[in-house]
């Protein structure tokens, strides 16, 4: 016995529901793309923003923002020409504190050994600044995907310079 033949109809049904099941499934798949994209770019962005401050701490010009008036501008330039692809509109920096010391002591002159010169002793002067800011910078994003678009990530920065040299940088959340 042969088995029944299926009708025109019942054929053009199959083919229907096997194209919008081909759709659905290709629409998650190139969901899934999308988001493993966006999230790698998200990624990407915050490992930028950290190296940007950090270099930014290096970079950054004590006495300039000891003197400016608008202390969360000045920083937030100094991050911006720091910055390798951060856009500004983006970007917000807060709460920036700068506390200064200068500490005096008594040294020995460079190539002096002798008693009577250690007696003296010598005025030596070390300069050091601390900054403190946060800041905040919204992640770019590909397409507005729930739980995924506007995105902001926050960071604490502290920058300790001592002679013009930053002796160390700390970024975190």
């Amino acid at each position: 016995m042969s088995a029944p033949r299926r009708s025109r109809a019942s054929q053009a049904s199959e083919r229907g529901s096997e194209v919008v099941q081909s759709v659905v499934a290709v629409s998650l798949v190139l969901l899934a793309v999308f988001a493993v994209v966006q999230v790698g770019g998200m990624m990407l962005s915050i490992s930028r923003l950290t190296a940007d401050l950090s270099r930014a701490c290096r970079q950054m010009d004590t006495a300039g923002l000891a003197l400016a008036a608008d202390r969360e501008r000045f920083v937030a330039e100094e991050v911006l020409g720091a910055a390798t692809q951060l856009k500004p509109e983006l970007l917000q920096v807060r709460n920036v504190r700068m506390s200064a010391a200068v500490e005096e002591g008594a040294g020995q002159a460079p190539g002096q050994g002798t008693a009577s010169d250690a007696d003296a002793g010598v005025l030596q002067r070390t300069d050091a600044a601390r900054v403190s800011f946060d800041v905040a910078y919204e992640l770019p994003s590909l397409a507005a995907f729930p739980g995924l678009a506007h995105r902001t990530i926050a960071r604490h920065v502290v920058c300790e310079h001592v002679e013009g040299r930053v002796v160390e940088v700390g970024v975190g959340p």
